[in-house]
């Protein structure tokens, strides 16, 4: 349904969203439901037009997840962490930025705090401060299984909860993932855990970490920056996937079922670059816990750095893996041929992709922008590192001083986190909205694009002023 101005589109938005079960009973009538407060603490405008009418978020069954997770986070953040998971939540629809809040801004409304999200704001699955409030934001829809939401609820609470205790995360390149020896040891590594996860016996399971440590050795054995770039990793993601599966189910076996998903889940992701923790962190995590007296602390002591691999092998009183570790031995447990025949496939494919995007991104014409307050949302499944350059994002949004920055294709971030690259566009824009080949760059007041280093790039030109 098209309708005829801007005002309009926000009077039917507003209309039926108030409509959605649950808002009337917990916000009462319409006027007492604040639509959006903006961090100086004014009130929103309406969002900016669009074609058609946003869709409505099931306000009901979000506030229902609000719910189900304050009956556990308390007890749950203080048996994993001493401290309590529990915290504002802000679930938002990517699209219509809508968004429903747990609470409201210093405590000053009852019910659900309704409204729409700034422009300026990232909408992604993070900590976030705004409006004066220090929130775990969620992007809408939320996961439809019961344990899955739980879990993705903790996980983000976990990230607020660690940086309040001054534990940034800080993450590597981890480009060898995208090796074929770094993604066939990776993957061996998740076959052992998982047979760990799955043994009925000590013995079983005791040879399969074995294993898994012997290919996680391995890996970090051939590539300098591994042991560095996957440990930050580890500690940022997959600590705070492993509390989420952990808080997700009561009983040990419903959280090794979780734990099992995300290895599979894993192995079927195209990168395993910014994403492998979501997988690794549950499998150490929950083997730490059923470790039993002997790997008492091993939270404490991997939150501030102690390595998962090295802690399990501890616990479990496993010799350090040596220089002679076997690997292909143990690879005939795990399949190891048809993982190799399917990487190799896999690996020619990449680098013909790779080569495909350095041409486009780093030889072609290109827009570069500066990075200099910047925040992104992203796919972290989807990521292909090339080497020096930095890593290509297919799909991304970057917003920073200079405005904001929406893409569809690819985005080169560089490696030191200084520049985004995207392809140069087919001709000049007039005015502050640029678009090129699946990107579109909207420009804050004063910056304007002017000539790059080199024939053929576009850079960003900040205003006198600044």
């Amino acid at each position: 349904m098209l309708l005829a101005s801007s005002e309009e589109r926000w009077g039917l938005f507003k209309e039926r969203f108030m409509s959605q079960r649950g808002i009337v009973t917990r916000c009462g009538i319409a006027t007492a439901c604040l639509w959006g407060v903006a961090s100086s603490g004014n009130a929103l405008a309406a969002p900016e037009s669009a074609a058609v009418v946003p869709e409505v978020m099931a306000v009901g069954e979000i506030t229902a997840a609000f719910a189900d997770f304050r009956r556990t986070c308390e007890a749950d953040g203080r048996r994993l962490w001493g401290h309590s998971l529990c915290a504002p939540l802000l679930v938002v629809h990517p699209e219509t930025r809508a968004f429903v809040a747990s609470e409201w801004p210093g405590k000053s409304g009852a019910g659900p705090w309704v409204g729409v999200l700034p422009t300026d704001v990232t909408i992604a699955n993070t900590a976030l401060t705004w409006a004066g409030v220090s929130w775990v934001q969620l992007r809408a829809p939320l996961p439809e299984a019961p344990a899955r939401r739980r879990a993705l609820l903790a996980h983000e609470a976990f990230h607020r909860l660690a940086s309040s205790l001054g534990h940034r995360g800080q993450e590597g390149a981890n480009a060898h993932l995208d090796d074929f020896e770094g993604r066939t040891l990776l993957q061996l590594e998740w076959r052992a855990l998982a047979s760990a996860l799955r043994s009925s016996t000590a013995s079983a399971r005791r040879t399969a970490v074995e294993d898994a440590l012997a290919f996680r050795s391995e890996r970090r054995a051939r590539f300098a920056s591994a042991t560095t770039e996957e440990g930050s990793l580890e500690r940022h993601e997959g600590l705070a996937e492993y509390t989420g599966v952990s808080a997700a189910a009561g009983q040990a076996r419903e959280r090794r079922a979780l734990a099992l998903e995300n290895l599979d889940d894993g192995a079927r992701r195209n990168s395993f670059v910014r994403a492998f923790a979501y997988a690794s962190g549950p499998a150490y995590g929950l083997l730490l816990d059923e470790a039993g007296a002997s790997a008492t602390g091993w939270r404490k002591r991997a939150l501030e750095g102690a390595d998962l691999g090295d802690l399990l092998g501890e616990a479990l009183r496993l010799p350090a893996p040596g220089p002679e570790r076997n690997v292909a031995r143990r690879e005939t447990r795990y399949e190891g041929s048809t993982l190799r025949e399917a990487e190799t496939t896999r690996a020619r494919l990449a680098r013909e992709r790779a080569e495909a995007l350095r041409k486009r991104l780093v030889e072609g014409p290109v827009l570069r922008l500066p990075l200099l307050r910047m925040r992104i949302q992203f796919n972290p499944g989807e990521l292909v590192p090339l080497l020096e350059h930095g890593t290509v994002y297919p799909g991304a949004r970057i917003v920073d001083e200079w405005g904001s920055l929406s893409v569809t294709s690819e985005v080169l971030v560089a490696q030191d986190w200084k520049s985004a690259t995207v392809v140069a566009p087919p001709e000049r824009a007039q005015g502050s909205r640029w678009q090129g080949d699946g990107w579109v760059l909207e420009l804050a007041p004063g910056w304007s694009v002017r000539a790059g280093a080199r024939p053929g790039e576009l850079a960003l030109q900040a205003p006198e002023s600044r």
